[in-house]
């Protein structure tokens, strides 16, 4: 189970308006987990939570696509603490397949963007 203290992470994204969904496969497939409530600087602690492909495996380098449940940006970051390349996705965007991230993500930022990031509209 997540830590509390860093985020909240579950199957949904229980009300909250900033709600990042990172998914095991590509195209929004295989198992996923919710992010909500605030950053989180090393996704070593979080493990994808539903059924499907990747259950139980940590979230940490393994996220293939994302999805943005939220009216403000989300960015993933390939280092742990907001590092390296990113990609960053929009209000409601979709990434089927993350494009500077893909399976090398260790951290992300809720209600951010950067103009240096790859961007998912």
């Amino acid at each position: 189970m997540a830590p509390q203290a860093l985020a909240s992470s579950g199957s949904g994204c229980g009300g909250d308006f900033n709600c990042l969904r990172l998914f095991y496969n590509s195209n929004r497939s295989g198992s996923s987990t919710y992010f909500w409530g605030s950053n989180v600087s090393d996704l070593a602690s979080y493990t994808f939570l539903t059924s499907g492909t990747g259950k139980g495996l940590v979230v940490k380098n393994n996220a293939a696509s994302a999805l943005n449940d939220s009216p403000y940006p989300a960015t993933v970051f390939y280092n742990s603490n907001y590092g390296g390349a990113c990609d960053t996705l929009t209000a409601y965007a979709i990434a089927d397949r993350l494009h500077n991230t893909y399976n090398n993500d260790a951290s992300f930022k809720l209600n951010y963007s950067s103009s240096a990031c790859y961007t998912f509209n």
